[in-house]
């Protein structure tokens, strides 16, 4: 096994395996104890504040694993609550299902960087022939123009759930009402998102709900409500049938969508525009910076210390992650050759330049392999867990049989050691990778195939209205890929930040003793945040985000 410029082994991780199903455990019940409270709080009437515990109680499931991939109980606790709201002016039952003419995207927030964004812009673009609308429940700041554009191009419109007045409640009650004036529903959410669970309680009363399973590997609620799941792999199909209890003919496969790309600048001349030498192997890697987390103490940078000690005519960008200080010794050891850039939002002069790709770790990144394939480069990726794990791999359709895939540190290096090498092997593995690309991705193979999706929506039965039925606690799975989960996605994202993210959409009684309680435990990081978090999240939008819009000439 080899080593890393400060003398930690690869397998630093693995001597923590014993201590992980008590770490599991801890979760669940930190979980369990969340969803207990939300249960009581509904039960007493408090159907805003059991909403947004729930919404904690799912964050906290998505940041720590908890052996669990779904929540039935949070699900028909919603349900609940969604049922108990009032009845919008129009109660008739949903027509039944006909040719989707009219698509409804609903999304929590749209990060300026990330496939989701990218992937939705694409979406509304391909789909020439729908009107595609957004609706946006979270969404913090000004819409990213790709969004805004394509929704505009579609004949559709954008509506900010959180700029009218209320909370939870309110905004589920305004997405109901929205969404009765189209043919289908597309959820693109986040992982905690209740909103449009208390407002698609009832599947007889609005539009068939479809999910798209863009988290597929982390925990998320939505199951109960969605007449369908669209999966981007046969991994998460698997994973959504047997851990989150969708039934398989419920359960959709459509490839990402990505853009595939035309050369602005030949290979030679994105190189010297980045100051890299022409004749420089160049491996390129470009994910979220928080995808090159460490595991133990070695850094993504350490990995590639004595490959690129063998090879001076190599050198590596990782694009993502910015200037880190445990990455120091490693960019050293290699004489400079690790650079580290931020994340952007247009990497594609990295692609251009790059000879070779290589998948982010632990975390990969699918739509960046998908990106880097359409460029026809060779793909390296890793993939060090037992099968049972599959779904923190990469075996995406076009990718499963291209890119080349290492079990553990050495052949990782081998598989790099041998397309560094070889030019004429690197142009081959990454035509053969353009091609499957090309094949799948293409818009009109993609649109072909999300006709095929709406088709099968279209022809299931609709789901049956059964919130009262009531379900059993969920247990934690102590097997894989749980064992491994919190240490490849995990966060150590506080419940005291979790507070403050929701703490706005309280009502003002709850608002005020979530309030104390931060202020008691010594939670604020100034005054402005102590203002800030005793107004409503409604206010505090329509102020920032409007005085955001004035400032680019939005509006």
């Amino acid at each position: 096994m080899a080593t890393v410029a400060s003398g930690v082994r690869h397998d630093g991780a693995e001597g923590e395996t014993a201590r992980r199903p008590g770490r599991i455990r801890m979760n669940f019940d930190a979980f369990d104890t969340r969803v207990r409270h939300a249960e009581r709080l509904a039960a007493a009437g408090d159907d805003a504040a059991a909403a947004v515990e729930t919404a904690i109680a799912a964050t906290l499931a998505a940041h720590r694993h908890c052996g669990v991939f779904a929540s039935p109980r949070l699900e028909r606790l919603m349900a609940e609550v969604g049922r108990r709201l009032e009845p919008p002016t129009d109660d008739r039952p949903a027509a039944d299902p006909a040719p989707f003419r009219r698509v409804l995207h609903v999304c929590t927030q749209l990060a300026p960087v990330g496939g989701l964004t990218k992937m939705l812009a694409l979406w509304i673009n391909a789909d020439h022939h729908r009107i595609n609308g957004v609706a946006l429940t979270q969404h913090r700041g000004p819409v990213d123009a790709r969004i805004t554009e394509a929704v505009r191009g579609s004949g559709g419109a954008i509506h900010h759930l959180n700029h009218r007045q209320g909370g939870k409640l309110a905004w589920a009650r305004e997405l109901r009402r929205v969404a009765r004036d189209y043919d289908v529903v597309v959820l693109h959410i986040h992982c905690e998102d209740v909103i449009p669970l208390i407002a698609f309680a009832d599947p007889a009363k609005h539009p068939p709900v479809l999910i798209l399973n863009h988290a597929d590997h982390l925990f998320w609620i939505g199951t109960r409500i969605s007449h369908g799941v669209i999966n981007l792999r046969e991994a998460a199909r698997r994973l959504a049938i047997t851990r989150r209890g969708v039934e398989p003919a419920r359960s959709f496969l459509l490839p990402t969508l990505i853009t595939l790309p035309e050369r602005q600048r030949s290979r030679s001349a994105a190189k010297q525009a980045l100051g890299v030498p022409d004749d420089c192997v160049l491996l390129v890697s470009v994910a979220r910076g928080a995808k090159y987390r460490n595991v133990g103490p070695v850094t993504y940078a350490d990995r590639h210390v004595d490959l690129l000690a063998a090879h001076p005519n190599a050198r590596l960008i990782v694009v993502g992650p910015g200037e880190r200080a445990d990455w120091a010794p490693a960019q050293a050891a290699t004489d400079g050759r690790i650079i580290a850039y931020p994340e952007q939002s247009d990497p594609r002069i990295f692609f251009e330049a790059a000879d070779i790709y290589v998948d982010s770790y632990p975390f990969v990144s699918s739509t960046s392999m998908l990106e880097a394939a359409a460029y026809g480069l060779p793909l390296v990726t890793r993939f060090e867990a037992p099968e049972a794990a599959e779904i923190v791999a990469i075996n995406h359709p076009g990718l499963d049989a291209t890119a080349h895939v290492a079990h553990d540190q050495s052949a990782y290096e081998a598989h790099l050691t041998a397309l560094i090498a070889d030019a004429p092997a690197r142009r081959a593995a990454g035509a053969e990778t353009a091609a499957a690309i090309a094949r799948l991705y293409a818009p009109a193979a993609w649109l072909a195939g999300l006709d095929a999706v709406y088709a099968q929506a279209r022809a299931l039965p609709r789901l049956a209205s059964d919130a009262a039925d009531p379900v059993p606690a969920e247990a934690p799975h102590l097997g894989e890929p749980d064992l491994r989960h919190q240490d490849m996605f995990g966060s150590d994202f506080p419940v005291s930040g979790m507070t403050k993210n929701y703490i706005g959409m309280l009502p003002l009684r709850q608002r005020i003793a979530s309030w104390a309680a931060l202020r008691s435990a010594g939670h604020f990081s100034g005054p402005w945040e102590r203002v800030r978090l005793l107004l409503p999240e409604w206010l505090v939008r329509n102020v920032k985000d409007r005085s955001g819009l004035l400032r680019t000439g939005s509006i």
